[in-house]
Parts: C-alpha cells; structure tokens; sequence
C-alpha cells in the first residue's frame, strides 16, 4: 500500500482527507473521494494483500433489504459457502445498512476482499462503490440500479414444467400465477406459456388477488394467500383442469393445504418450482418439483468471485451463473 502522504500529494487533498476516505467516513465531498481512489487505484492499493502471509482474507455477504428473496434458498447457499471457504478464508455477514464507504474503506485496508450480493443495489453510492470492489452476485436475478437481469433458468423451469405435464398426458393446462416482487417469477411463467403455445397448446391463468398494499405475495401472510386461492379454488375442483403449475413452493403448500381442507377429490397433477422440502414434506400426492440449483450458483459464483479477486477479467457482466434447472418427479396418477 502506498503511505497517506503520498496518495495526498498525487490527489491533491490532506493526508487527514485521505484518512477519512480510509476510514470510510462520509464527510468527504464526493469530488476528493473520486480523486483519492483513483490515485489510489493508480498505484495498485485497492487490491487486498495478505501481511505476513498468515492475514485471513475476508469475503463479505451483503443481504438487501428485499423481501423477494427466497430465505430457504439463501440459506442453502451460504451453507455451501460456508463449508467450501479455502483455509485463512472467512464469510462475513454484513449489516444491510453498512454505508458504501464503509465497504470502500474495508476494502482498500484490505479487510474485504470481495462481496457476494443477494437482493439488488438501488443505491447510487453502492453502485458507485462496487466498481472497485471484486463481486458477484448470489441470485438467479439482479438489479444494479435501473438495468436488471434475470439469468435463463427461471423461464427455462417454466418450460421445463410444460414438457413434464404434457408428457404426462395432461391436456387441460392451467398456470397459478401472482403479483410478485422477485424478477424471476415473471420469467418462469413466460417459459411455461411459451413451452406450451410452441406446442400447440394453450392454457388458461388464474392470477391470485393480493389484498391492497400488498404489492407481492412475498409478504403476504398465509391466511392472505389462503383467502386468495380459496377465490381459485373453484377453477380446480369443476374437473376442467388436469395440469397445474404454480411456479413458488409455498404457493404449492398452501395450494395443498385448501386442498385437505376442502376435501377436494379431483385434484390436477401439479408441477411446482423451487425445491424447498420444507415445503413439500407429508403433501399427498407429491407434486414434481423444478431445482433451481442454489447449491451449484452457489459453486460457480464462488470460483468467479475468487477469479476477479485474483485479478482475472470479470465474466457474463456481473453475472455470476448460469445454471441449468433440474425436474424432480412426484406422484403420477396410478
């Protein structure tokens, strides 16, 4: 690392400005923290250096304040970080409020020595803050400011829930769909409609009402989406529908749950999508189930994240994996 005098002299600012930036306090206009950085940049101090080659390098979990986010799912994949890290190498969850310059500061102290981030990074000043710091994010989707992205899996489980129904003989298709703040679930509803229109099929959508201020069913209780699929129900009990999917596992479980309830005895062969067993254990008969593949994102944002730590060219513009959706079969009929 370069010494605070002379990043002050190349930037033109205090040693005590060039501090602060270090430090990661806010009281630097913005003007000076730019110029700071980037001499910082120019004589290769941003990259973080073990001392003595027995410092631990940290990489940081940055969770957003974003209700979309499958809990299950995040937690199956920091287990696999976890369990994967390399010796003298830490996880560090992180505050979903820590200020951008904070992250800066650990970073060129060489305390950070990357992020894996789950939700989307609205922040200008994060936004800003990550082009000097190595991530990757942990999602099958992101937003980083007004351009997000959704990776292919999540239509291609779609498609993927079309071809087992269909296969299955089912030829009276309907799609459970509902207002949602994830980005991802619009694509696994589009890939079960396009599956089945390339197929000369159509299928009929039933779109769960959310009470109001209820903007996606992410943070609805389940008594609201109960209420809302007890409105459905009578779609699937008229016996017009033998393939169903309902592309959100505790969609599916409360699916089940009015099911038992009501009696109902003519039930469609359902096809959900995102592998929770916690979810799915004791449901009779079992539906099928589409995986993700958190554990394998998981895998390859690891081996990304460690490739710009090193230094290597970013791949896919930030985006960490694409990962190839797996069925898994439930009961059949018979």
């Amino acid at each position: 690392m370069p010494t605070v005098k002379e990043i002050a002299e190349r930037s033109g600012v205090s040693p005590a400005t060039v501090s602060r930036v270090m430090n990661g306090s806010g009281s630097v206009t913005a003007g000076k923290r730019e110029r700071v950085l980037a001499v910082l940049e120019a004589l290769g101090g941003t990259r973080p250096q073990r001392r003595g080659g027995s410092r631990s390098m940290n990489i940081g979990i940055l969770l957003s304040d974003s209700p979309e986010s499958d809990s299950h799912a995040i937690l199956q994949k920091l287990a696999f970080l976890a369990g994967q890290m390399r010796q003298h190498w830490n996880l560090l969850l992180l505050p979903a409020g820590i200020l951008p310059q904070e992250l800066e500061a650990r970073h060129l102290r060489g305390e950070l020595a990357g992020l894996f981030l789950v939700g989307h990074a609205d922040s200008p000043e994060l936004i800003r803050a990550l082009r000097r710091i190595p991530y990757v994010w942990l999602n099958s989707h992101h937003s980083c400011g007004t351009d997000p992205t959704v990776l292919m899996g999540n239509e291609f489980a779609g498609r993927i829930a079309a071809r087992y129904l269909k296969d299955a003989g089912c030829s009276r298709f309907l799609l459970l769909s509902a207002p949602s703040r994830n980005p991802g679930f619009p694509g696994r509803i589009a890939g079960f409609r396009f599956e089945l229109f390339s197929q000369g099929e159509t299928c009929e959508t039933v779109e769960l009402r959310l009470p109001p201020g209820r903007p996606g069913f992410e943070i609805c209780t389940d008594d609201e989406i109960e209420q809302a699929l007890d409105a459905a129900l009578p779609r699937f009990e008229s016996g017009t529908v033998d393939g169903l999917f309902s592309p959100e596992e505790r969609i599916t479980a409360l699916l089940y749950r009015r099911f038992a309830r009501r009696r109902t005895a003519a039930r469609p062969l359902v096809v959900s999508c995102n592998h929770t067993p916690e979810y799915l254990t004791g449901l009779h008969p079992r539906p099928a189930t589409i995986d993700l593949g958190p554990r394998m994102l998981a895998e390859l944002a690891l081996k990304e994240l460690l490739r710009r730590i090193s230094g290597e060219t970013p791949r896919a513009d930030h985006v960490a994996v694409i990962v190839t959706p797996q069925l898994i079969p439930g009961d059949l009929p018979g």
